[in-house]
């Protein structure tokens, strides 16, 4: 399974940094720029072919890729005044080929005295190059390559090939291109997911589909079976029953429902909870459900990353921010503890064996999961409501499911920066965890697949919007003072502002990385 995952990893990962990197390709060659290369991955290459200016690249580090336009660097020259050089004329005695290998043939060798390979305003293109004490300067044509090896070449960079040279508005659309190519991704994969998917029947409470090994089973409910009423409430669509489950504060409830028209009442009915904002839940790999017992089930997140709990722990007792300890029973103690405590620091004392360890960790607030979409606590029965396919369901489901992923995105951003929450830059995840998930999601099928891969390309896609230098939002910031001031910052300056945090985002993604292990470690 480990080399399943990885694959599908590489291919999840591959697939939106293709998309992204053939953004910023297709309008920098539609402008007319020289790109040299286009890489899919960093680090050593494992695969290159050369078509026409540019070399196709496969990298050993999936985790990002380039497009090398002309005109990106300070000076795209590769020869300076007093290299020894050679050279290669065409029939008309201009210069065809700068050869930077002495092993290579050529037709003179000489010292570079002056250049300009450039030519602004279509300038004419020149070496001049000292030859045996004489000084000859020599045209050079606008399509000559620079020779490295007998396999290896690059065109040289005019001014009207180079990046810089373009308008405005053609440098926005390259820039550009990227993040929303993998906008585009994520909405034409929403799309095939949402032909999967069938528009629920919220207006009745009428039970489509039992999961296997859930409390529902486990009591007997089936398919086509109608809830009818909840610890006394009267369940009449889909919503009534969410509502209900959602603010109980027991991990066992009485039900009623109705089974071709007789009616059957079960009491006792012990469902599973997850709290969320602790990172604990009742029930066990296996399926089983704790109630009577204050048994962990499972541990996950920062309780299993963090606190070192584990399933079969039995909890003792839980203090928040340094209060009066909490006994714990039961799993309805449990549950009272963190109806009542949204946000703070734990200590959990649990029982493992026969020693008595304390668990210590801080909480995700009920606050923070709400800004993400998620419920302090679910509670689930293991059932789900009738369906039918819905062509406007299908339509609107890629626009729905964008907005409510970029909506995430943000809050989670936010959240970061928000000092009331014990959220930080620790809490990211970089290519080890998306590994992780990954490997949770391919269990679930080829549609979670496209489903993760459509939110994965949303993250990328906006968080290379950011304003930061070095990505493709910090580059648009410096496009809007070019056009604020009518004048294009200074290339050395700007070079090195994003030189300065590459290395920074390069320490971050080491940061990042190293917790991810951990987890990973730990987990």
């Amino acid at each position: 399974m480990f080399i399943f995952d990885l694959i599908i990893f590489i291919l999840v990962l591959g697939v939106i940094i293709l998309i992204h990197e053939a953004g910023h390709f297709y309008f920098a060659k539609k402008a007319g720029i020289l790109c040299h290369e286009f890489s899919i991955g960093m680090g050593p290459a494992l695969f290159q072919k050369r078509k026409g200016e540019t070399m196709y690249s496969i990298r050993g580090i999936p985790i990002g890729g380039y497009v090398s336009m002309a005109g990106e660097s300070i000076n795209d020259a590769l020869i300076r005044k007093e290299q020894v050089i050679g050279v290669k004329f065409n029939s008309q005695g201009h210069i065809s080929q700068i050869i930077l290998n002495d092993a290579l043939p050529n037709d003179a060798i000489g010292i570079v005295k002056a250049y300009d390979l450039y030519g602004k305003d279509f300038d004419p293109l020149y070496i001049e190059l000292e030859v045996d004490g004489v000084t000859t300067r020599y045209s050079v044509k606008r399509d000559a390559v620079y020779r490295m090896t007998d396999k290896k070449e690059m065109w040289i960079t005019p001014s009207e090939k180079s990046f810089e040279s373009k308008t405005l508005w053609q440098r926005f659309l390259v820039i550009f291109a990227g993040p929303l190519m993998n906008f585009i991704l994520a909405l034409v994969l929403f799309l095939i997911v949402g032909f999967f998917l069938l528009k629920p029947n919220t207006d009745s409470s009428e039970i489509d589909y039992v999961a296997v090994g859930s409390p529902a089973e486990s009591i007997g409910l089936e398919e086509s079976d109608i809830i009818t009423v909840i610890n006394g409430q009267n369940i009449n669509t889909w919503d009534d029953l969410s509502n209900v489950m959602r603010s109980l504060n027991s991990v066992s409830l009485s039900l009623s429902y109705t089974r071709e028209g007789i009616t059957f009442t079960e009491s006792d009915v012990v469902v599973s909870a997850i709290i969320q904002m602790a990172g604990i839940t009742n029930r066990a790999a296996d399926g089983t459900i704790y109630s009577d017992q204050a048994v962990v089930g499972q541990a996950f997140g920062r309780a299993k990353t963090d606190g070192r709990l584990e399933a079969n722990d039995v909890i003792q007792s839980i203090t928040v921010n340094g209060g009066t300890p909490n006994v714990i029973n039961s799993w309805d103690d449990i549950i009272d503890v963190f109806r009542r405590e949204t946000s703070g620091d734990l200590v959990i004392t649990y029982l493992r064996g026969s020693e008595i360890l304390d668990a210590e960790y801080s909480m995700i607030s009920e606050r923070a999961l709400a800004k993400l979409g998620h419920p302090s606590i679910l509670f689930q029965l293991g059932v789900s409501p009738t369906a039918d396919f819905n062509l406007g369901y299908t339509l609107s489901y890629p626009f729905v499911a964008f907005y409510s992923n970029t909506r995430q995105v943000f809050s989670t951003l936010g959240l970061l920066f928000d000092k009331s929450e014990n959220l930080g830059i620790g809490d990211l995840s970089g290519p080890v965890g998306i590994f992780s998930l990954v490997s949770s999601t391919t269990s679930q099928g080829f549609v979670a697949i496209l489903g993760f891969t459509a939110f994965l390309s949303i993250n990328i896609g906006l968080l290379n919007l950011l304003p930061i230098p070095a990505l493709d939002g910090g580059r648009l910031v410096f496009l809007g003072i070019e056009a604020v001031t009518r004048k294009p910052l200074n290339k050395k300056l700007e070079n090195t502002i994003n030189n300065v945090m590459f290395f920074l985002l390069l320490g971050l993604f080491v940061f990042v990385t190293y917790n991810d292990i951990l987890r990973l470690i730990r987990g």
